[in-house]
């Protein structure tokens, strides 16, 4: 009989450091892409100027890059991503559970937000359009609720007031599960015909607080972390340089993160310092590729946004810089001297003129016959404009259209051709919010899932819309069913009109139903809750309904109303 997965053994060092170094040679060529188009968007990228002509010429170095990613993030982040989850079965009940679980995670991810101190979902979205992939983590921290109360078997405290105790600690303390966005240039998946099977994480981190974190010693010699009385063997980790003896102390240290659905490990500067089970029943990490191609090879399969730009813009700031650079000559050209005697006794030894003191504005001195004039371009330049705006229309048809920046592609187009236009350039980003929002749908798996298996009770987070304030959700509320959707809606007001003009019209001419035009047009997942409420306000507008609830309120009010007001209010 095979062996199962959970029989597996978990890994060792040697398959670790064998397994990093493949990787890390595997992936050299993406993170060297990477890195090159992160060097274009923040403008780092030198113009290609001639030795002789740096001393007059500007660099010119557009914002183009940073100016269209910037754009296109934020049209894509300007609406919070909404969870839903389908009801299990059609009853009164489970509705009502499904509409809690909704609520609860998508308090916890603003939560998480704001304990991480960073927009993580807005930097997952900014990795997928500036670098073609990006990584969300997710780990539960017990070490949040290190302070929970215990119940003293000595006292004879009830239950009840336990509970109360535990409820009001949770509340006041940190959240028990931790997000953040990884930088793809530091993941390495391993992935297999399911998907993502294993994967690790290289990153050079503070060196003070990895070695009080783990316990480790500084190697005197080498100047990296090793355990206490460990030997200094493995400090030859794959990419690193080799240290002088008595080397200065390090100032990071590197981080091996091992991870699958079962196993983690942690090498540091090439030690196993930690490798255990993990528990979670699925690696912590989501992948998610941005502009996502056929091809395997990992420099390739995600593409960045500004892949299509990584030419055309240098060629910008290049010609750019030459037409300041014509500029400035044209008005400070150079002087000369011509007709020169080649028996004046002012020439060098070599026969070349004298040097010139040329000051603008004093009065120069020059021999008999001789010229002064300014270098000058002869017969016809090139088109320098020309080619700048050729340029610019391919950058423009490359990446964001400029209509997203609010600019018309001519004076006179009407609105509503600028809305379809907008529609028709954001509809090349719809892969990366379709990817966006399945990578959100397996963070939310994942967070139920350690609600359910690891924490094992209510946790609770703070949601204005509640009665109360505080929404709790326990195993009990989850009961093994992770069914979920996420919508990620990157249209903006006028484009909600728009999609709710359209629904009305399909409903009035009888050619979609209210429950599919609220769904698909205008993004309501629990369409039938909002319909039952529609029918709930058109049953109150009734004049039965209307003139029972008059009565009512005049009875409570110790008021009768006369037989007349009763007429008049059923006419009503």
């Amino acid at each position: 009989m095979p062996e199962s997965d959970a029989q597996r053994p978990p890994p060792s060092e040697a398959y670790l450091r064998e397994l990093e170094e493949q990787l890390l040679a595997e992936f050299g060529e993406r993170n060297a892409r990477i890195e090159r188009l992160r060097r274009l968007r923040h403008m780092e990228l030198p113009v290609d100027i001639p030795p002789a002509y740096r001393t007059s010429a500007r660099e010119v170095r557009t914002p183009l890059a940073r100016e269209q990613l910037k754009r296109v993030i934020g049209s894509l982040t300007a609406n919070r991503p909404l969870v839903h989850v389908p009801p299990a079965e059609a009853t009164e009940a489970a509705r009502a559970g499904a509409d809690l679980r909704a609520r609860w995670t998508n308090a916890a991810l603003r939560r998480m937000d704001s304990e991480a101190a960073r927009d993580v979902f807005g930097m997952l979205i900014d990795a997928m359009v500036a670098d073609g992939a990006g990584v969300l983590k997710l780990l539960y921290a017990p070490d949040r609720w290190a302070g929970y109360p215990r119940r003293s078997s000595d006292t004879d405290e009830p239950a009840e007031t336990f509970l109360q105790r535990a409820e009001r600690f949770k509340k006041s303390a940190r959240f028990p599960l931790a997000w953040r966005d990884v930088d793809i240039t530091t993941f390495y998946p391993l992935e297999g015909e399911d998907g993502l099977e294993a994967c690790l994480e290289i990153a050079e981190r503070p060196r003070h607080l990895v070695q009080r974190r783990y316990g480790l010693i500084t190697d005197k010699r080498s100047g990296r972390l090793i355990p206490a009385g460990g030997d200094t063997q493995a400090m030859d980790t794959p990419g690193a340089q080799p240290e002088a003896p008595n080397a200065a102390p390090r100032a990071t240290a590197r981080v091996v993160e091992y991870w699958d659905d079962e196993y983690f490990a942690y090498l540091v500067d090439g030690h196993l310092v930690r490798r255990g089970r993990h528990g979670y029943g699925a690696i912590p990490y989501v992948h998610a590729y941005g502009d996502q191609t056929p091809s395997r090879d990992p420099a390739k399969a995600g593409v960045s946004m500004l892949a299509s730009m990584e030419y055309l813009i240098p060629l910008l700031d290049q010609l750019l810089t030459m037409k300041q650079n014509a500029l400035f000559l044209y008005a400070y050209p150079t002087p000369k001297i011509t007709n020169f005697s080649p028996l004046d006794p002012s020439l060098s030894n070599d026969g070349r003129p004298r040097a010139l003191d040329f000051r603008p504005g004093e009065i120069l001195p020059l021999f008999q016959g001789e010229d002064l004039t300014f270098l000058q371009w002869q017969g016809t330049p090139p088109d320098l404009d020309e080619l700048i705006a050729q340029t610019r229309a391919m950058i423009d048809q490359a990446g964001a259209p400029s209509v997203l920046f609010g600019v018309p592609p001519d004076g006179n187009t009407s609105g509503y051709l600028l809305n379809q236009l907008i529609n028709t350039a954001r509809v090349s980003f719809q892969q990366v919010a379709r990817h966006a929002e399945q990578a959100l749908e397996q963070i939310v798996r994942l967070m139920w899932r350690l609600v359910e298996t690891r924490i094992g009770e209510p946790v609770f987070v703070f949601e204005a819309e509640d009665d109360h304030g505080w929404i709790g959700l326990g195993p009990q509320d989850i009961d093994g069913y992770h069914a979920v959707r996420v919508r990620l809606d990157p249209l903006g007001p006028a484009d909600d009109v728009a999609q709710g003009t359209l629904a009305a019209s399909l409903v009035n001419a009888r050619l979609a139903s209210r429950r599919w035009a609220m769904r698909e047009k205008l993004g309501i997942e629990d369409a039938e809750a909002v319909e039952d409420e529609i029918l709930l306000d058109e049953l109150i507008d009734t004049p039965e309904i209307r003139s029972a609830i008059a009565r009512e309120a005049l009875g409570q009010a110790g008021l009768q109303p006369s037989p007349t007001q009763e007429t008049t209010n059923v006419d009503a």
